[in-house]
């Protein structure tokens, strides 16, 4: 059975179809949250993944968007851009769900105050994901920090599923991973980011140009330093434990 699996698309559609294009045909996709913010395309990014029929995870800004109450100006544009029938959609997605009975898929772990990142220690990945182990479970896949991290840690394998399309480890490139044969692989393709980048200019949801700027340079570059000094910064803390 070929899976394919999905993480942080952040309305980024020309990212999305790039990676279904790539992926081909597949059994059962799965998407592990953050559908609809951080982007231009929140309503055609749910219509494209609603026909495909996947598993979904609901993501911290998913939660924020089908919520009456959100919490700041880019859930409040982006909860405007989709219908009553598309909030409902996105409301049933799972917290969690076990997949094939041994693989905990999860959007992230809010049970710590830090980010999982490419250097943090072993034993803060384990702390992180601890209380939602079972003995059955010997893979975790999750979202969420943006970058890819893979580890096996008391013979559990941690994944962090890159994302689609919102991207913090200077390549804009948008990727999915194939998951068969008991082989999880990642893959990393190139879209039309210049289409993104122009839709995103468009936006007039920014009241401050300074900060629009930043989502754009994070858009063209895939880093942009004031907008990861929090990473910046929980990277270098690692480094020093």
């Amino acid at each position: 059975m070929k899976t394919l699996i999905l993480s942080d698309i952040h309305a980024n559609a020309p990212a999305l179809k790039a990676v279904l294009r790539d992926a081909g045909l597949c059994d059962r996709i799965i998407f592990l949250g953050d559908l609809a913010n951080f982007g231009p395309h929140p309503s055609q990014c749910v219509d494209i993944l609603k026909k495909l029929n996947p598993i979904c995870i609901m993501g911290n800004h998913d939660e924020q968007i089908v919520s009456e109450n959100p919490r700041n100006f880019w859930d409040k544009w982006s909860r405007q851009q989709l219908s009553d029938s598309q909030l409902r959609w996105m409301s049933e997605f799972d917290n969690s769900y076990v997949l094939d009975g041994h693989i905990l898929l999860v959007h992230g772990s809010y049970s710590v105050e830090y980010d999982i990142l490419p250097n943090t220690p072993d034993k803060d990945i384990k702390t992180a994901f601890k209380h939602l182990l079972t003995p059955e479970i010997d893979h975790v896949w999750f979202g969420h920090y943006h970058y890819q991290v893979d580890r096996v840690i008391d013979g559990v394998e941690y994944h962090c599923i890159r994302p689609v399309g919102h991207h913090r480890d200077k390549d804009t490139c948008a990727s999915y991973y194939i998951y068969e044969n008991g082989i999880l692989t990642q893959k990393r393709v190139k879209y039309e980011l210049s289409k993104t980048i122009e839709d995103f200019n468009r936006m007039t949801i920014f009241e401050d140009a300074e900060r629009k700027q930043q989502f754009a340079d994070l858009l063209k570059y895939a880093y942009h330093e004031e907008l990861l000094k929090k990473d910046l910064q929980q990277m270098l803390k690692n480094k020093g434990r």
